[in-house]
């Protein structure tokens, strides 16, 4: 029960709940208290300046103390109150007939109320009140008591309240926060059951948005995000695995097929010969494959890939993948020229990588490129970046294949990319690590007229 949050949240609920009434229920009590006990001195006060009125009256027409005192004992009667006239010395003259028994009032109490001209004491379970019989004249003090259970009742009376009270309201408040949590919580559960039913077999199903404006809205908006980028990454895979296979199964049925027919009789040894050429062109292949699709298979789905940072001259490296590169194009017939003078340019990534990049656009420019075809590669600072251009005069790319060149496995014309050996990964592989260093890679072409490929990386001193 505990592991719900509806429960959590109830309880949760409940404990502030409870904090809040008792905190709430102290706080009335002792006001009230307080309110009580002001109340009882106020009305105290004005019996007792009553009784001394009184007292100054009589006193001038009898002209006795203790006269006086009792006439205004006996004609004044206060039900639940005590009534007591003393001297100065608080000696008693007079009290009222319900006085148990004589209230003992300290000096230092007689003193304030001559200060004061009244003054209050509690005793013996009594509040007194003491008011001087005149201004100005030592003739005594009239005092007045009440029982303090006349207090001690009412505040009685409110614990009763509070307690009967304080837990039918907690019950009705914790019920109320039930239904709330549970109100509040039903877009979640809502939520959890459609989320259990996605699969990678329903991958495009998304989560009901009720409210894009509030919490859970842009939750579900959130949640139908992530099952976004999953679908894609899924599909991606999936595309990934089958042109994978697919790439992978053509030189395997090569390599098998040429076995099988050099091994079905005996043969010469031009043409065994021949037979293992073919074989170590298809394992070459197969093994420039395995080893794009290791590659590849570093490369995050969502993030560009973490490299080796240390300096490297582009120059060097432009340099040295242009003489390697002369190889292959002087295999061909196709002049390749490169502009690489120019100052030093520095940039902080792996300069493995790097090289691997311009191999990979120079030797896509060669396979491209018919005979007697030119292939210039131009190194150059531009707005503070680092500039690769390699342009060739080859055959060219449509305009809508080059939004997708840089896509694995992707080749304009299947069947001659394949008879050139290749496998549409190596600009897949260029654009990765020029993403890996935080640059851009563009292309610009039309069939017939060639291709340039544009690479920008940001140098060291930026």
């Amino acid at each position: 029960m505990f592991h719900s949050v509806r429960t959590r949240l109830t309880l949760w609920y409940a404990g502030v709940m409870v904090l809040s009434l008792i905190a709430f229920a102290l706080l009335i009590y002792y006001a009230a208290a307080a309110s009580f006990q002001q109340r009882q001195d106020e009305s105290l006060l004005s019996t007792a300046q009553t009784v001394a009125s009184a007292y100054v009256e009589e006193l001038e027409e009898q002209h006795s103390l203790t006269k006086a005192s009792q006439v205004v004992l006996a004609e004044l009667a206060f039900p639940n109150r005590y009534v007591q006239v003393i001297d100065n010395t608080g000696k008693p003259m007079a009290a009222s007939k319900n006085l148990p028994a004589v209230i003992s009032i300290p000096s230092t109490t007689l003193a304030q109320a001559r200060e004061q001209s009244s003054s209050f004491v509690t005793t013996n379970n009594l509040r007194v009140a003491v008011v001087p019989l005149s201004a100005g004249q030592d003739l005594g003090f009239a005092t007045v008591a009440e029982s303090l259970s006349v207090i001690e009742e009412g505040l009685r009376t409110l614990r009763r309240y509070f307690f009967g009270g304080v837990p039918i309201v907690l019950l009705l408040a914790t019920a109320g926060g039930y239904f709330l949590a549970r109100k509040s919580l039903s877009p979640i559960a809502s939520m959890d059951r459609q989320t259990q039913r996605i699969s990678a077999e329903n991958l495009a199903a998304r989560l009901d948005v009720t409210n894009p404006r509030d919490e859970l809205g842009r939750l579900a908006i959130t949640i139908n995000d992530v099952f976004g980028r999953l679908e894609n990454a899924f599909k991606e895979q999936q595309r990934f695995i089958a042109d994978a296979s697919h790439e992978l199964r053509t030189p395997l049925a090569v390599l098998r097929g040429e076995t099988e027919v050099a091994l079905t009789r005996t043969r010469t040894v031009e043409e065994y010969q021949d037979s293992l050429s073919l074989i170590k062109d298809e394992a070459e292949r197969l093994s420039r494959i395995v080893e794009d699709l290791f590659m590849l298979a570093r490369q995050p789905i969502d993030t560009p890939a973490s490299t080796v940072s240390e300096p490297v001259c582009l120059n060097d490296a432009v340099r040295d993948c242009v003489r390697a590169a002369q190889v292959l194009a002087a295999q061909k017939g196709v002049r390749l020229e490169s502009e690489t003078n120019v100052e030093s340019i520095v940039l902080n990534g792996d300069e493995d990588m790097i090289k691997r990049m311009i191999l990979n656009l120079l030797d896509n420019a060669v396979k491209f490129t018919p005979k007697d075809g030119e292939i210039r590669v131009r190194l150059s600072r531009q707005n503070g970046n680092a500039q690769i251009v390699v342009r060739d005069t080859g055959i060219g790319i449509p305009q809508a294949a080059q939004l997708r060149v840089f896509d694995r496995f992707f080749r304009v014309g299947k069947t001659r990319s394949r008879a050139l050996g290749g496998a549409g990964l190596g600009l897949s592989i260029a654009a990765w690590i020029v993403e890996a260093h935080r640059g851009t890679i563009n292309v610009d072409s039309a069939p017939g007229e060639g291709s340039k490929f544009t690479v920008e990386l940001p140098t060291a001193d930026r």
